[in-house]
């Protein structure tokens, strides 16, 4: 009975992952076209002629930010090394920091505190104290609030933000001097966009001084190598094979342009979501097929951001946890998209994807892994169908990466240099050896934690300070 019932969850498994990865093919085989289309228009910006019979709109970037000292002037610097952007805006939303965050930001762009006039679209929870222009530049301004999470500090910035366009930015990102044309650009030449994303690379292991990133390095550190393999494959080709079937659910938060009005036109940013950015895109989705608006959602690799991530495995885990979490959360929210023709193909196929593949993939796998440990402690291995789940489950993801990365070098091509390149290879292998287990732990672990909330669960890795 065991090994009949471990037969079929074998099998179960292996037919799971055959589908799977045709639809990461068909993902990767769409993405190729948008790439080049991207890659084109990437090329062009910054070019002088681009800008000579063009305006561009007026654009705020909203940057929250809760102790980012270390790096938040850095970030501010690097918006303003834009190329040929007249138009363009920052608030900074200091959401409560405990550290020198708004110190750094009165000494370096000279800041006073003024009486701004603020529109109340969207509720705030932590109350605003103060508000500050910069004497450099008033095109600056800084909000000093009590804490309420990051997408209450959002919001605050969307009431204050007065411009029809924003871009939300992280507080430890970078952006490219082309990357903020080139995503303003994708929005007014795409049909009725309302959101844009960008592509977002690992910041870790480069070289940067005054807002310009001078020397771009592949991390050493291996935690970080693998989450700049991560961000290859999800920001180079699936967000580009998405786009091309009428866009993903969720667009990072550390670098995505909105519509201010349809934001304001769904409440704004869920201040209980710790993935806001995945809430906002699914809900925009939502309400566009509610509304009957004809809208859209966009993607491009060719404006490109960098960001910090965690250099231990304490800080990832906590991330992921609370990025899965508040994934969850939006899918539930949104339940009523799945298999529904009234979302159009967002429903039918791109919310069952998230929601089988990205959440529930993490289920199967690890039953994989136990009905591996099964079969051997029981003697029943059966060593064909354990390699076919091991070339789907591990060998097909390597593979995928390495297309993925070829198809980065021969376009945006952002690692120049061969070391770099062959460290790439050498990591994309190492993923698969313990980190991609790890991972497929905090992703059931979030699950389970979100759908039993009201247990006390134990803190399996304690965050550093």
């Amino acid at each position: 009975m065991i090994i009949d019932i471990l037969n079929v969850l074998s099998y179960f498994v292996l037919v799971y992952f055959i589908i799977l990865s045709f639809l990461y093919i068909v993902l990767f085989a769409l993405s190729i076209k948008d790439i080049y289309v991207s890659f084109s228009v990437y090329d062009l910006i910054g070019k002088k002629i681009f800008y000579e019979d063009i305006k561009m709109p007026k654009v705020t970037v909203i940057v929250p930010a809760f102790n980012e000292e270390a790096n938040i002037i850095e970030s501010i610097r690097s918006i303003f090394k834009t190329v040929n952007y007249e138009n363009l805006f920052v608030i900074v939303v200091n959401d409560g920091s405990t550290d020198k965050t708004l110190e750094k930001l009165i000494q370096s762009f000279d800041l006073y505190e003024t009486s701004e006039i603020v529109e109340n679209d969207l509720n705030v929870c932590g109350k605003i104290k103060t508000h500050y222009r910069s004497r450099l530049d008033l095109k600056i301004l800084v909000i000093d609030k009590e804490n309420g999470e990051k997408s209450d500090a959002l919001n605050a910035g969307v009431n204050a933000c007065h411009t029809p366009l924003f871009i939300t930015m992280d507080a430890d990102t970078m952006v490219e001097p082309k990357a903020i044309t080139t995503l303003v650009w994708y929005m007014i030449t795409q049909k009725k966009c309302v959101a844009v994303g960008g592509g977002v690379y690992i910041l870790n292991g480069c070289k940067y001084s005054d807002g310009i990133i001078r020397d771009v390095r592949f991390s050493k550190d291996p935690i970080c190598a693998i989450q700049a393999c991560e961000y290859i494959r999800s920001f180079l080709f699936s967000r580009s094979g998405w786009n091309a079937l009428g866009g993903a659910l969720c667009y990072s938060g550390a670098f995505t342009l909105f519509d201010r009005k349809t934001v304001v036109d769904i409440g704004g940013f869920d201040y209980k979501n710790p993935a806001q950015d995945f809430e906002i895109i699914t809900h925009i989705q939502a309400h566009l097929k509610e509304k009957k608006i004809d809208g859209n959602v966009g993607y491009t690799p060719a404006a490109t951001a960098w960001t910090l991530v965690p250099n231990c495995f304490s800080e990832f885990w906590h991330q992921r946890i609370n990025w899965k979490i508040g994934a969850i959360r939006s899918l539930m929210l949104h339940k009523r998209m799945f298999f529904n023709p009234k979302y159009g193909f967002v429903g039918l196929f791109t919310y069952p994807f998230f929601l089988l593949g990205e959440i529930g993939g993490a289920f199967v796998e690890f039953t994989a892994y136990l009905l591996v440990t099964l079969s051997w402690f029981l003697g029943i291995l059966d060593p064909l169908l354990i390699t076919l789940i091991f070339i789907l489950c591990w060998g097909f993801i390597a593979c995928l990466t390495f297309a993925t990365l070829l198809m980065s070098i021969i376009t945006f091509n952002k690692y120049r240099y061969i070391s770099d390149i062959f460290w790439i290879f050498l990591v994309t292998v190492v993923e698969m050896c313990g980190f991609r287990q790890f991972n497929v732990l905090c992703r059931i672990y979030a699950a389970i934690k979100y759908f039993f909330s009201n247990i006390q669960w134990p803190r399996l890795f304690k965050a550093r300070n």
